[in-house]
């Protein structure tokens, strides 16, 4: 019920009646007689209905009494004498004042769990608006109508002493702890979830009944009795059930709990101490800490900011963990882990993996989780991956001040362990790999469950042996992966860029594995760059190039070997590890164009080519600007130096040239027609400027079809077999070269293939 005066209002009349009566005999006169609802403040209302002895006794016993029984505005929640003798059996007192002798400080935080800051109405209590007001529009209160449930108390812990790190010292310093928040649960928190209200708040509550029905709302563990919220001269008051039991921080309910010391021991990893804010510091007289856990969710502080008039995201702000007991954490280090994995135990673990580790135990919610959304697949962790676990199975389902623990004895890997990457968080063997990883801040979207992936695991040691080589260093301020700089001669912070760039390049996607047989062609993560795969080896695009230079002898392809999940393929794909002496890198250098416009070299496969294309005109400064200019991607077709050779007689401009065996050009060279030979030579090209192109042409690839070229001609790209033809015509169709398994020489701004023949 929402009153229509307010309570300043209240005041003014019982300040005008003591006044006029104590001048004029009018206690008689209707007009001056307080009104009906005025019925005195909450200690005196609770004193009159005569069943509220205990809780009025504890209150005075805790030193509230002048809050209630004052001026103070403040809402109440009111167990009767029965609900405190319950209680008090049930804890182990005879006695109020027995509680009060033995533990003064549980009483204290136990009745001041009672008594919320403000006069909360009963719709106050139902669909609390803390920025909109008693002024909000019906739109305004649909909007997460109930979801800012949970509201100030006057319980709180006495400061304590505690040892902890401050600026990296062992020090021992006074923690100040804030004052409990508590929740409400109304009807409209389930109704805008789309969630019964019922079941969800007895998954929580199993010894408590959900009574909150249509219009109302449960106070914790405790049912209200009132259907409207009774008026007091300082407030408001509610009657409940049973006495609410104080809820302590997740870190603190789960720091009393034995079965979670490991996560606890964990979680504190992190712990650090700071100063509290300068208004508690200048307000207590001395200066005083709060114990944070930074990069983590902060879940040892009782209020998610520590400003009280950040009244929204104090009232809603909540977070939802699920928490590993010692048994599921030592299962699964035992499973994950082991000791093949190089970690030896918890505490052996990289930092890096724990913060992973940890911090996908959070939803990534900021209002409460209950079973039935978990159950409808719409909770994600922190980090986006999708929470996964049987409601059903938990163990311990525990409400808390600042949050929602969802205790478990089994676990299953996180969604990030259990993902093509989840080797670099198992094997110390690719901890490079893993900070690069976390650079790169790719790792979510290679945990996705919604493509399947092939990653290459990069050891440490290819890491270390790259060039410029790289390293993982470990510093007073934890560890960084590292590279080498000519410039300097120093080792710098690899930047996200380069993680980025190494990341993309050993990572695939909407690929199911490597073939161990035939060829296979890989588009990687990084554009335009492959993995070129053959009979159970694997090159890189890049790596492949290198067989155009005249004096490579070597073999490209290198073995690879599967890297699993403890022998089972990992949740969204395949990982396999390389046994190149290097990182796989993507192709750099200066490109195809420029390789094209002086390739002067007799024992260059492309060396007539490239001859034609300066006879041409074509080449100008080392590029061949009317044709490739920049931001400009081309894919050339080259016939190969015989096959100019034996047929250049029929190359437009060219009739007065003849080839000698050693490619030597010779003839009437002056005859040569450039605007004929440079408009021919012009259809072997195809560019992005004409054409969509999304990868290169190989076999299988999307690659196919009519493409204009930056000539007259239009050319078809086809596939025959495991190869490809081009041609300008049906009738003239020229295979690509089988040299090279008609795989690409990619290159960053283009693409070549070597061709049999001419095109005409």
């Amino acid at each position: 019920m929402t009153n229509k005066y307010s309570l300043l209002k209240k005041s003014c009349i019982l300040l005008a009646v003591l006044f006029f009566a104590s001048c004029h005999d009018i206690a008689d006169d209707d007009h001056y007689k307080a009104p009906d609802w005025l019925k005195g403040n909450a200690w005196e209302v609770l004193e009159s209905e005569g069943n509220h002895a205990t809780f009025l006794k504890a209150i005075e016993l805790s030193g509230y009494k002048p809050i209630v029984n004052g001026q103070s505005i403040l809402t109440v929640m009111a167990p009767d004498d029965q609900a405190w003798q319950t209680f008090l059996q049930a804890e182990g007192y005879s006695s109020v004042e027995d509680m009060f002798q033995k533990n003064p400080l549980q009483l204290r935080k136990t009745v001041g769990y009672h008594l919320m800051y403000y006069a909360y109405d009963w719709s106050k209590m139902v669909n609390f608006r803390p920025n909109e007001g008693d002024g909000a529009t019906e739109e305004q209160k649909q909007n997460a109508a109930g979801l800012y449930y949970k509201h100030r108390t006057r319980s709180a812990d006495d400061m304590e002493q505690m040892r902890g790190k401050l600026n990296g010292v062992d020090t021992t310093v006074t923690i100040y702890h804030y004052e409990r928040y508590l929740p409400v649960f109304s009807h409209l928190m389930f109704s805008s979830k789309g969630i019964d209200a019922k079941s969800n708040y007895e998954y929580f509550y199993p010894g408590s009944a959900w009574t909150g029905g249509n219009s109302g709302f449960n106070v914790s563990n405790a049912s209200v009795k009132d259907v409207e919220a009774n008026v007091t001269d300082n407030g408001y008051l509610y009657h409940v059930n049973q006495v609410i039991k104080p809820l302590e921080t997740i870190h603190t309910t789960l720091k009393n709990n034995a079965n979670y010391s490991d996560f606890i021991h964990l979680y504190d990893t992190y712990a650090q101490l700071t100063e509290a804010d300068q208004e508690t510091s200048t307000s207590l007289g001395k200066v005083v800490y709060v114990q944070l856990h930074s990069p983590l969710p902060n879940i040892a502080l009782e209020w998610p900011v520590t400003d009280y008039r950040n009244v929204s995201t104090l009232e809603r702000s909540t977070y939802t963990i699920f928490a590993p007991s010692n048994q599921a954490i030592g299962g699964f280090f035992q499973n994950f882990w082991g000791p093949q994995s190089g970690y030896r135990s918890l505490d052996d673990l990289d930092p890096l993996i724990l913060e992973y580790f940890i911090y996908q135990s959070f939803a990534d919610n900021n209002d409460p989780v209950f079973p039935e959304e978990i159950q409808k697949e719409l909770v994600q962790t922190a980090f986006g991956t999708p929470v996964k676990i049987n409601t059903d199975a938990v163990n311990d389902r525990m409400f808390c001040a600042n949050g929602i623990v969802y205790g478990m004895n089994d676990m299953k890997a996180p969604a990030i362990f259990s993902s093509v990457v989840g080797a670099a968080f198992r094997d110390t063997t690719y901890q490079c790999f893993l900070y690069a990883l976390d650079k790169s801040e790719l790792v979510l979207s290679l945990a996705s469950d919604k493509t399947h992936f092939v990653a290459l695991m990069p050891s440490n040691k290819q890491f270390n042996q790259n060039e410029p080589q790289m390293r993982l260093n470990v510093t007073t301020q934890g560890k960084n992966l590292e590279v080498y700089s000519d410039v300097d001669g120093n080792f710098a912070n690899v930047s996200s860029g380069l993680a980025r760039s190494i990341v993309n390049m050993h990572t695939a996607s909407n690929i199911e594995e490597l073939k161990q047989t035939g060829t296979q062609v890989v588009e990687t993560n990084t554009a335009f760059n492959y993995w070129f795969v053959r009979d159970g080896k694997i090159t890189t695009s890049a790596l492949f190039n290198q067989q155009l230079s005249p004096t490579y002898q070597d073999n490209p392809f290198v073995p690879f070997h599967e890297v699993t999940n403890n022998g089972q393929v990992w949740d969204n794909g395949r990982a396999y590890s390389y046994d190149y002496d290097k990182l796989f890198s993507e192709a750099s250098g200066d490109g195809l164009t420029h390789r094209l416009a002086v390739g002067n070299d007799k024992n260059y496969e492309y060396y007539l080519f490239a001859q034609l294309l300066q006879k041409a005109g074509l080449v100008q400064n080392g590029t061949i600007p009317s044709i490739v200019s920049d931001d400009t991607r081309y894919i050339v077709f080259v016939p190969t130096n015989q096959a100019i050779k034996d047929n250049i007689s029929k190359i437009p401009g060219c009739s007065g040239l003849t080839i000698g065996d050693d490619y030597t050009i010779s003839g009437n060279v002056s005859s040569t027609n450039k605007t004929l030979l440079a408009n021919y030579l012009r259809n072997y090209f195809i560019s992005s400027l004409m054409n969509t192109i999304t990868s290169y042409p190989y076999p299988g690839s999307a690659c196919k079809g009519s493409f204009y070229t930056m000539g007259t001609e239009t050319m078809t790209i086809g596939e025959e077999g495991d190869g490809l033809y081009v041609g300008f015509h049906p009738d003239n169709r020229v295979g690509v070269s089988r040299k090279y398994f008609s795989l690409p020489f990619a290159f960053a701004d283009g693409c070549m293939h070597f061709i049999d023949g001419i095109l005409q």
